[in-house]
């Protein structure tokens, strides 16, 4: 697989990721937190939608860099992708770890599919990426 299309698509990954999250705060108020208060609501929903749009820009800025012609260039846009997801999923297995005791909750199964799947993903473009 080339390290153009593995950009591409854990690119693809992270847009998606952040149109998710932004319409699960927009259309599902009442099944994320029935028992939230409104003002704690408000609270959550300003931090999500800059987390969402992180993610946005994170896939734009993935999806641009794949056309990097050199190999080099790409390899170390390909490893800072690896680290950021690292620490995702380091932070979301903590939290789903401590659910209940330090957190809520862990992230939902859309969340984990991308915090798999990018890090699977870089690690393969960059040993066998052309």
């Amino acid at each position: 697989m080339k390290i153009k299309t593995i950009l591409k698509t854990v690119g693809s990954l992270h847009l998606l990721l952040g149109v998710l999250l932004i319409n699960m705060l927009i259309f599902s108020i009442d099944t994320i937190a029935p028992s939230v208060s409104a003002e704690t609501f408000l609270y959550i929903r300003g931090t999500a939608d800059v987390v969402a749009a992180t993610n946005i820009g994170i896939g734009f800025l993935l999806i641009i860099s794949s056309s990097i012609r050199d190999h080099e260039s790409a390899k170390k846009v390909l490893l800072g992708e690896l680290v950021l997801m690292l620490c995702l999923l380091i932070v979301a297995v903590f939290n789903t770890l401590n659910a209940g005791v330090i957190v809520d909750a862990g992230p939902p199964p859309p969340f984990w599919i991308v915090l798999i799947t990018n890090p699977v993903l870089c690690t393969y473009g960059l040993l066998k990426g052309k």
